[in-house]
Order: structure tokens, then C-alpha cells, then sequence
């Protein structure tokens, strides 16, 4: 949008073709409906007939559909009737119509011939020909979000990372239904609140080891440290790719919380001048009521009572709608950075133990960009791979001692074993007890001999 408004529609157009190659954008219909908008507005209903085939029935390879979910579908479909029944002037054209059109167009052909018989010889402008034709030409990008591991992500650079996070944080006000339905059930009656604990703060945690190992454990932060030191074939750093992906997001969350704070201030500035405008036509009432003065008295007091109510449910509201925000950052953020395949992120989540532990691994990387930016990327990446190596020997260490352990333990719990089931000893029978022990206690004697009774 901000490349669109600056009108910029080349760089609006490649961050469009972008977000619908990507794999999670591009099954997001409020993406596919603002390019084809955009599109429209640019005078070029061709391509845009192209997209909406791609979008609602699948492209040349015949992969389905890119839009999955059948709500956005059908309202693509009713956005491409409308476009249709524009371009043919024919406003009687009706759904049934156009999608049987479409079937029977597309047979066995390819979408390069549906869309040049749908498509009217005048309705293309042509005042844009030229760019729009360089534009067509140009082949689809390829999304660089679906690579596997980060060796294999060889094109990855820091634009395409802000392109494509851009294009994410989009996605954050189509929060998916189940989501928020598991926001709500984790609610249950309470007001809604923010998800704690943020994914980044506002400084950078303090680290008594950089690895992280303390925070996450050996295996994850192994991860961590490999995906931090790789490099290309040509030798650029794949970690600092990654961490400028984190630093964005730790922008997106410094961005919002500023926005919470103006709100709240804007609110706060609100209700204070209506609460001097309020005193003062309360006081102009009570000047000029005469002998009616207890019964203007008890009606200011109950109108500023209301009032004080009214302000009670505008910050209850304030409130809800920050949560719900910060509910909606969180998604796009988890989503971001599980396309990254960092540890503990597998799309988005609102288990408190999850976001915890998605919290720790952002800590150790919000750590991680902050370091490298002030020591430099050379002896950043020095210091994690030291780190790397002495973990690896570690983690080494402890396989090679994890057997002997599990040996000694079974051992031992074999030992309490047969203890528990061995039965007890055969010991002969104590021999029987000397006859004088059972005869009569002798009286006792006091001092000097003298029989004591």
C-alpha cells in the first residue's frame, strides 16, 4: 500500500506478484482482491482476468485453485462477475453464466486462451500499454519462502525479506477464524489482554551465555548457532538475513506499541476536555436553578455519574482493541517466522507454554541482532561459531555418556529388582529362653535391709 500510494506501480506490482507466489500469502483471498483491484484501476482487466482464473480455478499446471478458503472464493467470484458484466456491458450476466463460460473455455485449453476470448477487444486502456506489457512479460517470481533448510536458501537478500514480511503483516487483519475462536475460548469470561510474554521487548535481554543453551537447551540452541553461521555458496552470510527478518519484527512490535501508547494518550487528552466542558454547562445549569437547586444538584449528579460510566466502557474498549491488536502481531509474526523454520515455531499458536518458548528463541535472537550490529558481522559470526564448536563437543559428550548412563540406571533398577522379588532369608529358629527367667522376682530391699512394702 505505501508503494501503491506513492505511486510507484512497478514496485507495487512486484510486491503483489510476489505475495501471491508466496505459499502462505498466497492462499490469502484479501491479498489476491487488492492486486486484482489495483489491476483494475490500472485499466488492465486482461491480466486481471488471468489472476482471477489462477486465484478461483488453477493455473496452466493445473494445481487447483490458489485461493482455498471457499468464503474468499466466493467473493472473488462475485468481484470477477462484477468486472465481466463491466467489461461486456451487460449487467443481466449472471454467476451460472460466467462460470460455465469458464469451464467450457478452459476444456483442455490453457488460460492464456480463457482469458482472450472472455476478454472484449476495446475494454483494454491503452494508456499504460507499454508498462503493462513489460510488466505481463515478465515472468512470475519465484518465492524464496519455500526453501527447506537455510543451506539451500541461496537467494535470500534483505529486500526480499522486507518485501515479503510486508506483504505478511497484511495478512495480520485476516486473522483466521479458528484463531480467534481459540482466543476467545482461552478468554472464556475475562476481558481480552495481550499476549504475554511478547515475542520481542523493547531492549535487548542481557545473555550470560550467547548460545543460548541456558535458556533453550543444547539441540535448539545448536540450531540456532548453524542457522546463524551459514553462508552461501559465494559466501554471504545467511544469518544476517535471518536476523534483519527478526529486527522487522521487532519493529513491527516497537510500531505497535507506540501506537497503543498515542491511543491511549489521545483518549485520555479526550476525556479530559469533555469532563471541563461537562463541569462547566453542569455549573451554568446550577447558576440559574433558583429554588429548584437540590433537584439540579441531583440531576448534575447523575449526569456525571453517566459520564464517568461512559468513560469506564471507552477505556474497557481501548483496551480490548490493543489486546486484539497485539493478538493480530502475534499471528503475523508467528507466521513470518515459521516460514524461517525456526525451532518452536509451526504456524501460529496461542498455547501460553508455546509462546513462551517461542519468546525465549526471539530473546536469544533479538540478542543476536543487537550484538551483531554494534561488534560487526565478522566478529559476530567468529564468536557463534566458537560457540557452535564447543557445543558441538558438548552435545557429543553427552551421546557418547548417554548409553553407559542408561546402562548403569537399568542395572540398577534390575538390582532393586530382584531385591523386592527375592524371598527372605532362612534363618534357623532362636534357641528357647532359660528356665530361671520365668521365676518369681525377688522383693526388694531398701536401704540398711529393711523390707520395703
Amino acid at each position: 500500500d505505501l508503494n501503491r500510494r506513492s505511486n510507484l506501480f512497478k514496485s507495487a506490482t512486484e510486491v503483489y506478484e510476489q505475495a501471491i507466489n508466496c505459499p502462505v500469502g498466497g492462499e490469502v483471498g484479501k491479498i489476491w482482491m487488492e492486486y486484482l483491484r489495483f489491476l483494475e484501476e490500472r485499466g488492465r482487466p486482461r491480466t486481471a482476468q488471468k489472476l482471477y482464473l489462477r486465484a478461483l480455478v488453477g493455473g496452466i499446471d493445473d494445481d487447483g485453485p490458489s485461493v482455498k478458503d471457499v468464503a474468499d472464493q466466493n467473493l472473488l467470484w462475485s468481484e470477477f462477475l462484477r468486472m465481466m458484466q463491466t467489461l461486456r456491458k451487460n449487467p443481466e450476466l449472471t454467476l451460472e453464466d460466467l462460470k460455465s463460460a469458464v469451464e467450457n473455455e478452459r476444456g483442455g485449453a490453457q488460460v492464456d486462451s480463457t482469458t482472450t476470448t472472455m476478454q472484449p477487444d476495446a475494454a483494454t486502456s491503452t494508456t499504460d500499454s507499454s508498462a503493462s506489457d513489460a510488466v505481463e512479460q515478465r515472468p512470475a517470481k519465484r518465492s524464496r519462502w519455500d526453501k527447506k533448510t537455510p543451506e539451500q536458501t541461496e537467494t535470500i537478500s534483505a529486500g526480499s525479506i522486507d518485501t515479503a514480511a510486508s506483504v505478511l503483516f497484511a495478512t495480520s487483519k485476516n486473522m483466521p477464524p479458528e484463531v480467534e475462536t481459540l482466543w476467545h475460548a482461552r478468554d472464556g469470561g475475562s476481558m481480552p489482554c495481550k499476549p504475554e510474554p511478547a515475542l520481542f521487548s523493547a531492549s535487548p535481554p542481557k545473555l550470560g551465555d550467547p548460545s543460548g543453551k541456558d535458556l533453550v537447551g543444547i539441540e535448539t540452541a545448536l540450531k540456532l548457532l548453524q542457522m546463524l553461521t551459514s553462508k552461501t555458496h559465494d559466501g554471504k552470510s545467511l544469518g544476517s538475513a535471518l536476523l534483519e527478518l527478526c529486527h522487522a519484527c521487532w519493529m513491527m512490535t516497537a510500531l505497535k506499541e507506540e501506537e497503543a501508547v498515542k491511543a491511549k494518550e489521545a483518549l485520555e487528552k479526550k476525556i479530559s476536555n469533555d469532563t471541563e466542558a461537562l463541569e462547566s454547562n453542569l455549573a451554568t445549569r446550577a447558576s440559574v436553578a433558583g429554588g429548584a437547586m437540590a433537584a439540579v444538584q441531583q440531576a448534575n449528579e447523575q449526569e456525571r455519574n453517566q459520564f464517568m460510566m461512559q468513560c469506564a466502557v471507552q477505556r474497557e474498549q481501548l483496551l480490548a482493541f490493543s489486546a486484539w491488536e497485539f493478538r493480530k502481531l502475534l499471528y503475523t509474526q508467528q507466521i513470518i517466522l515459521s516460514s524461517a523454520k525456526l525451532p518452536y515455531f509451526d504456524g501460529p499458536s496461542v498455547d501460553s507454554a508455546s509462546i513462551t518458548a517461542q519468546a525465549k528463541v526471539c530473546s536469544i535472537l533479538h540478542s543476536a541482532f543487537y550484538l551483531r550490529d554494534r561488534v560487526g558481522e565478522g566478529n559476530h559470526v567468529n564468536m557463534l561459531t566458537k560457540q557452535l564448536e564447543t557445543l558441538q563437543k558438548i552435545a557429543s559428550t553427552a551421546i557418547k555418556t548417554e548409553p553407559i548412563q542408561q546402562q548403569y540406571q537399568m542395572q540398577l533398577q534390575q538390582q532393586q529388582q530382584m531385591q523386592y522379588q527375592q524371598p527372605p532369608p532362612n534363618f534357623p529358629p532362636p534357641p528357647p529362653m532359660p528356665p530361671q527367667m520365668f521365676q518369681q522376682p525377688q522383693q526388694m530391699t531398701g536401704y540398711y535391709g529393711q523390707q520395703m512394702h
